[in-house]
């Protein structure tokens, strides 16, 4: 996802791409955009319910394993898709 910025498209995430590849940019009305958001929404919802339910298995070297993990990777951020 991303947003119109001085004329120019500004994705809302890094993402990478191979150079050359073919990519497809079309916009969004409120009505789709609101839509997606509720999708994506619950989509983090279910995730959420799994990852706590799987959570609550977890020995504690496991859990150890995945703190270290994640913090490994505190680059990962999420952010609001609100305009810049």
């Amino acid at each position: 996802m991303g947003h119109v910025k001085n004329g120019v498209i500004v994705l809302d995430t890094q993402i990478k791409l191979d150079e050359g590849q073919t990519v497809r940019v079309e916009p969004l009305t409120h009505a789709s955009l609101d839509a997606e958001r509720a999708n994506r929404v619950q989509q983090l919802r279910q995730l959420v319910a799994t990852w706590t339910e799987e959570d609550g298995r977890l020995s504690d070297e496991e859990a150890d394993r995945l703190h270290s993990a994640l913090e490994q990777n505190r680059r990962l951020s999420f952010r609001s898709s609100a305009l810049d």
